[in-house]
């Protein structure tokens, strides 16, 4: 599989095409979001019941949610996602779908497999990356890190705290965290973009992933703060749309205002759904989607 370096711009362009998804069939792409959302909540209701059943939680039991968590997200939520970007590329190609089609990658020959293969490769590569930074600046640092952390939570209301100064090289921790992580994002990005939509297996899904992310840090970056400074400002603006629906309903009741805010919170969470993977949507097309049929839709298989 060929992928493509794309120029820095490429940022800005992945993350325009995002916002602008869902024009040729709204009504799937975003009800496939709201579906997706909704599956995804179902590792927190767990939580909930089991903590409003047992009241205090034991080791165990957290152990238990911890690992119910991880493998519902690999093994649920990992072909959810697979199934999502498919709908994206259906929507894309014209092809009929509906928002149920992201379901159709849990059907016999629709490459569930493969799609939570390809995951659990990037998760051990993922480990590895963050476990060699941690390696590199060993225990003593993280130690002093700790002490730090330490002296903020144990500082009383109202006094200033007494923080012990930064162990050395803690800018260069955080920086090469930073650039991992972006990278990071990518291979994740490309490899799930390549087991959801082309024939490729799961060890060259992954490769085509490292490959396409090395190729393109620089747009990753740009990309990267883009996405932060438009997230600042929809949360400002969601921010200030629940207070004022909040506020409006608080004189009548306060559990009015909690009601009239949940749908706007509802109806954004779905469009951070749209975005994105309508970003890593658009940054496969760009990079490894040049051969894509058409054609295909909905659950079905996608050449590339």
């Amino acid at each position: 599989m060929t992928t493509r370096a794309m120029g820095p711009i490429a940022g800005f362009g992945w993350l325009k095409q995002a916002i602008n998804q869902g024009g040729g069939n709204p009504k799937a792409v975003f009800g496939g979001a709201g579906l997706l959302m909704l599956v995804a909540l179902v590792p927190t209701l767990v939580q909930i019941v089991v903590q409003g059943g047992m009241g205090a939680v034991s080791a165990t039991a957290t152990v238990g949610l911890l690992g119910f968590s991880v493998l519902y997200s690999l093994l649920v939520m990992g072909p959810l996602f697979a199934g999502y970007l498919r709908l994206l590329h259906a929507n894309e190609s014209g092809a009929p779908v509906h928002a149920t089609s992201i379901f159709q990658i849990f059907q016999a020959g629709q490459g569930a497999g493969r799609v939570i293969g390809v995951l659990l490769l990037v998760l051990v590569l993922g480990l590895l990356l963050f476990g060699a930074i941690a390696l590199a600046f060993g225990g003593d640092f993280f130690a002093e890190m700790a002490v730090v952390m330490q002296a903020l939570e144990s500082a009383e209301p109202g006094e200033a705290p007494v923080i012990p100064a930064l162990p050395s090289g803690t800018g260069t921790l955080f920086a090469l965290l930073f650039i991992v992580g972006v990278f990071f994002n990518g291979v994740y990005s490309l490899a799930l973009g390549q087991a959801a939509l082309g024939r490729a297996g799961v060890g060259q899904s992954l490769a085509d992933g490292l490959l396409g992310a090395l190729k393109n840090l620089l747009p990753l970056l740009v990309l990267t703060v883009a996405v932060l400074l438009a997230g600042l400002i929809a949360l400002f603006v969601l921010a200030l749309g629940v207070a004022l629906l909040m506020a409006l309903g608080s004189f009548i009741n306060p559990a009015l205002g909690m009601v009239l805010a949940a749908p706007l919170y509802f109806a954004a969470m779905v469009a951070l759904y749209v975005v994105m993977f309508g970003v890593i949507y658009a940054m496969w097309r760009d990079i490894c989607g040049g051969g894509v049929d058409t054609a295909a839709g909905g659950g079905h298989e996608v050449a590339a």
